[in-house]
């Protein structure tokens, strides 16, 4: 199946610095509901065309709009920023996305908030804050805690490589330094989560402040409460501890929240990159909250 080719715009600009997001339609879109995606790396590298097959094949598969969006990336910029440009992205996409793709292609008011590993965070983080919120959220392996355990401690590399000095990206931690909301593919900045993961010091670069639990999700969800959720996690994960999303699906059941968690055995972090998995039961409940 051929994939979709996307239309880029700026949704933001920050400085100089201007921040794209991918619009893919289905062929002969009329009044679709939208899909947003973040992509993962840590809020610490990546980009928006890091799409997974299954992602790409669901713009004509469910017959969505999908949408892929950039950020600022840590740690020239703190998760508080971030989240600015996911709540910004979102409010773009229900005022501004239709000057773009043209009236009755888009209902911008059926709206599902998706991403992986640190995108999977950032739909967490727009389902407890952004208002009205999502009618659905999906968060894929998702990072949930920075101070959690996994993200406190010191671990190896997910995919076996070794160790990385901290110091021979120093350009990339320099907090100083002129904030991104991408990189590309080659780049070295492609090694920072796993120096972070080493050196286990997340919740620093994120800039995050002592005591203050407003981007520690489970903490949140009882005060804020989350729309429908659908949750995907190996449970040999070594790049998010599944327990991440144990916590917060623990909490949501606790609590009497709409969530679905599908934690599959044997799988590790980026396993949905293989095309084999189609994530159809995701997919079926997002369709159901649309």
């Amino acid at each position: 199946m051929a994939s979709p080719k996307p239309e880029t715009i700026i949704y933001k600009t920050v400085g100089t610095l201007e921040i794209p997001l991918d619009v893919y339609l289905p062929d002969h879109a009329k009044n679709v509901p939208v899909l947003l995606w973040f992509h993962g790396g840590g809020l610490l590298q990546g980009a928006r065309r890091s799409m997974t097959p299954h992602m790409l094949q669901a713009v004509s598969k469910y017959n969505i709009a999908l949408v892929s969006a950039d950020y600022r990336l840590a740690p020239q910029v703190g998760v508080a920023d971030i989240y600015e440009d996911v709540k910004d992205c979102v409010a773009f996409i229900r005022n501004g996305l239709t000057r773009h793709t043209g009236e009755g292609t888009i209902d911008t008011t059926r709206l599902a908030v998706s991403g992986s590993s640190a995108g999977g965070y950032l739909a967490f983080l727009a389902g407890l804050y952004i208002e009205p919120k999502p009618q659905v959220i999906l968060p894929i392996y998702p990072i949930t805690d920075p101070l959690g355990t996994f993200f406190t401690t010191s671990q190896p590399h997910p995919f076996g490589g070794g160790r990385t000095e901290p110091e021979s990206l120093a350009e990339f931690l320099d907090p100083t330094a002129d904030a991104v909301a991408n990189n590309a593919e080659d780049s070295k900045r492609n090694q920072l989560y796993f120096v972070m993961m080493q050196e286990a010091n997340l919740a620093s670069l994120l800039k995050l402040k002592p005591g203050d639990d407003t981007f520690r999700i489970a903490r949140k969800v009882y005060e804020r409460k989350l729309p429908p959720t659908y949750v995907v996690h190996g449970d040999s994960d070594g790049a998010v501890g599944v327990e991440q999303s144990d916590e917060v699906v623990g909490v949501m059941v606790g609590s009497g929240m709409e969530v679905r968690y599908e934690r599959l055995h044997g799988l590790n972090h980026l396993f949905d990159r293989d095309a084999k998995y189609e994530l159809e039961g995701m997919y079926e409940f997002m369709m159901k909250h649309l």
